[in-house]
Protein backbone atom coordinates (compact mmCIF):
# COMPACT_ATOMS: atom_id res chain seq x y z
CA UNK A 1 0.00 0.00 0.00
CA UNK A 2 1.47 3.34 -1.09
CA UNK A 3 1.08 6.19 1.39
CA UNK A 4 0.29 9.73 0.29
CA UNK A 5 3.35 11.26 1.90
CA UNK A 6 2.73 14.74 0.51
CA UNK A 7 -0.10 15.20 3.02
CA UNK A 8 2.18 14.61 6.02
CA UNK A 9 3.99 17.37 7.89
CA UNK A 10 7.78 17.38 8.05
CA UNK A 11 7.57 16.21 11.66
CA UNK A 12 5.18 13.38 10.78
CA UNK A 13 7.58 12.29 8.03
CA UNK A 14 10.46 12.34 10.53
CA UNK A 15 8.42 10.17 12.90
CA UNK A 16 7.52 7.79 10.06
CA UNK A 17 11.19 7.60 9.02
CA UNK A 18 12.15 6.72 12.60
CA UNK A 19 9.42 4.08 12.83
CA UNK A 20 10.38 2.49 9.50
CA UNK A 21 14.08 2.42 10.39
CA UNK A 22 13.33 0.68 13.69
CA UNK A 23 11.11 -1.83 11.91
CA UNK A 24 13.84 -2.42 9.33
CA UNK A 25 16.39 -3.09 12.03
CA UNK A 26 13.99 -5.43 13.80
CA UNK A 27 13.30 -7.26 10.51
CA UNK A 28 16.91 -8.42 10.19
CA UNK A 29 17.44 -11.93 11.47
CA UNK A 30 20.83 -13.41 10.64
CA UNK A 31 20.48 -16.60 8.64
CA UNK A 32 16.75 -16.16 7.99
CA UNK A 33 16.02 -16.05 4.25
CA UNK A 34 12.74 -14.23 4.97
CA UNK A 35 14.79 -11.27 6.19
CA UNK A 36 15.77 -9.98 2.78
CA UNK A 37 12.28 -9.24 1.37
CA UNK A 38 11.13 -7.56 4.61
CA UNK A 39 14.33 -5.54 4.92
CA UNK A 40 14.18 -4.51 1.26
CA UNK A 41 10.50 -3.48 1.43
CA UNK A 42 11.24 -1.23 4.38
CA UNK A 43 14.31 0.16 2.58
CA UNK A 44 12.10 1.41 -0.25
CA UNK A 45 9.54 2.84 2.17
CA UNK A 46 12.37 4.80 3.82
CA UNK A 47 13.55 6.00 0.40
CA UNK A 48 10.04 7.29 -0.32
CA UNK A 49 9.97 9.28 2.94
CA UNK A 50 13.43 10.75 2.32
CA UNK A 51 12.55 11.62 -1.28
CA UNK A 52 9.45 13.47 -0.08
CA UNK A 53 11.45 15.43 2.51
CA UNK A 54 14.17 16.27 -0.02
CA UNK A 55 11.62 17.52 -2.55
CA UNK A 56 10.22 20.08 -0.13
CA UNK A 57 11.44 23.69 -0.23
CA UNK A 58 14.78 24.01 1.53
CA UNK A 59 15.40 20.24 1.51
CA UNK A 60 13.59 19.22 4.68
CA UNK A 61 15.81 16.18 5.27
CA UNK A 62 17.30 18.46 7.91
CA UNK A 63 14.46 17.43 10.27
CA UNK A 64 16.19 14.05 10.43
CA UNK A 65 19.53 15.40 11.73
CA UNK A 66 18.64 15.05 15.45
CA UNK A 67 18.09 11.33 14.81
CA UNK A 68 21.87 10.95 14.40
CA UNK A 69 21.88 10.69 18.21
CA UNK A 70 19.00 8.18 18.39
CA UNK A 71 19.37 5.25 20.78
CA UNK A 72 18.58 2.79 17.98
CA UNK A 73 21.59 1.99 15.77
CA UNK A 74 19.47 1.34 12.68
CA UNK A 75 17.87 4.78 13.03
CA UNK A 76 21.34 6.34 13.32
CA UNK A 77 22.52 4.41 10.26
CA UNK A 78 19.58 5.35 8.05
CA UNK A 79 19.77 8.95 9.22
CA UNK A 80 23.51 9.26 8.60
CA UNK A 81 23.31 7.84 5.09
CA UNK A 82 20.38 10.10 4.22
CA UNK A 83 21.71 13.37 5.64
CA UNK A 84 25.37 12.89 4.64
CA UNK A 85 25.11 15.54 1.93
CA UNK A 86 23.71 18.05 4.43
CA UNK A 87 26.03 17.44 7.41
CA UNK A 88 28.90 15.30 6.11
CA UNK A 89 31.21 15.62 9.13
CA UNK A 90 28.51 14.77 11.66
CA UNK A 91 27.16 11.92 9.51
CA UNK A 92 30.67 10.56 8.96
CA UNK A 93 31.34 10.49 12.71
CA UNK A 94 28.12 8.55 13.24
CA UNK A 95 28.90 6.09 10.45
CA UNK A 96 32.48 5.63 11.63
CA UNK A 97 31.26 4.89 15.15
CA UNK A 98 28.66 2.42 13.83
CA UNK A 99 31.22 0.68 11.60
CA UNK A 100 33.45 0.14 14.63
CA UNK A 101 30.79 -0.59 17.24
CA UNK A 102 27.61 -1.80 15.56
CA UNK A 103 26.33 -5.30 15.05
CA UNK A 104 25.41 -6.89 11.71
CA UNK A 105 24.13 -5.58 9.39
CA UNK A 106 24.64 -2.04 10.76
CA UNK A 107 28.44 -2.14 10.95
CA UNK A 108 28.70 -3.58 7.44
CA UNK A 109 26.33 -1.06 5.85
CA UNK A 110 28.00 1.88 7.64
CA UNK A 111 31.47 0.77 6.53
CA UNK A 112 30.32 0.08 2.99
CA UNK A 113 28.71 3.49 2.70
CA UNK A 114 31.86 5.26 3.89
CA UNK A 115 34.01 3.15 1.58
CA UNK A 116 31.83 4.02 -1.42
CA UNK A 117 31.97 7.73 -0.57
CA UNK A 118 35.73 7.70 0.05
CA UNK A 119 36.39 5.78 -3.18
CA UNK A 120 34.22 8.19 -5.18
CA UNK A 121 31.82 5.41 -6.15
CA UNK A 122 28.95 7.28 -4.45
CA UNK A 123 28.45 11.01 -4.18
CA UNK A 124 25.75 11.92 -1.63
CA UNK A 125 23.21 14.45 -2.88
Amino acid sequence: MKRNLSRLSDEALRDLFEHLAIRQGDAWVLGDPETVPRYTKLYFEIVDVVTELQSRPGDQRRVLIPLLEHENWQVRLKTATNVFALVPEQARRTLQWLSETGAAPVFFEAGSFLGAVDDGMYVPT
